[in-house]
């Protein structure tokens, strides 16, 4: 699968409530996950319900094995990969500087993508990649979601 961009995934007032739920369980997880993150099962709160249930259609006929949010200022940089998963999602609940998913191309390439709020990317979970750091402090919120 190539990278594919979906737009428009909740309404204004779906992504206002999913960011504030998002928010209660963003934690310090320790020194072996960057950011602030919640916990991986995400998914199973009744609160994320209706953004599953939109994004069902991109998803199947595959599951979710895994689920989470994330919280960066911006400042760190952690190349990794979802190895053996099918495919990874990202969903951008806020991201004010449009910073996406960036991926390693070749031996010293970087490819770039946009992350515009309200929408999700999908990709091989094999592929490596990040989020390309900030020389600003920004509140960047997403999910992520790892296929299986």
């Amino acid at each position: 699968m190539n990278l594919k961009t979906h737009k428009n995934i909740l309404s204004k007032e779906e992504q206002k409530d999913l960011l504030a739920f998002v928010k209660t369980k963003i934690q310090n997880l320790g020194q072996d996950y960057p950011g602030l993150q919640t916990k991986s099962n995400l998914h199973t709160y009744k609160e994320l319900n209706y953004f599953l249930k939109k994004i069902n259609k991109y998803i199947k006929p595959n599951k979710i094995d895994m689920c989470w949010g994330n919280y960066t200022d911006g400042s760190y940089l952690s190349w990794h990969n979802h190895e053996g998963l099918k495919y990874s999602i990202v969903y951008y609940l806020k991201s004010p500087q449009k910073l996406g998913v960036m991926f390693k191309k070749g031996k010293y390439g970087i490819e770039y993508t946009k992350g515009l709020e309200n929408s999700l990317v999908i990709f091989d979970g094999g592929k490596v990649h990040s989020m390309p750091n900030s020389y600003k402090k920004i509140n960047r919120y997403t999910i992520a979601i790892d296929i299986i």
